[in-house]
């Protein structure tokens, strides 16, 4: 999905740092490599794991998402123990993986 979905590859991670969260636009798609522990987890090939929508920014400038769960109960703004934001050091500000526009 991160390489050959359809619409543009925005940007993506160059195996150490996560894409350029600035670029982002609402609506974009944000794919994760949130779990670690998933086959494949090398810099060279990181595992996409996780996908959400850019939703823009919230009342303090920050970037939110929504994105599914793990669990049966539908879409959230946090998951994973962490809070659905692009910004800062948080699990999905670091494990941002691609970002891609439908």
């Amino acid at each position: 999905m991160a390489e050959h979905s359809p619409g543009v590859r925005v940007d993506g991670t160059d195996g150490t740092n996560p894409p350029a969260a600035a670029q982002l636009h609402p609506g974009d798609l944000v794919l994760f490599n949130a779990d670690s522990g998933d086959d494949g987890d090398d810099a060279a090939s990181p595992t996409v794991d996780h996908v959400g929508m850019h939703l823009g920014t919230d009342s303090e400038g920050r970037r939110r998402f929504l994105s599914s769960r793990k669990s049966v109960n539908g879409p959230t703004m946090a998951d994973l123990s962490g809070v659905s934001l692009l910004d800062g050091t948080g699990v999905y500000a670091r494990t941002l993986h691609t970002v891609r526009r439908v």
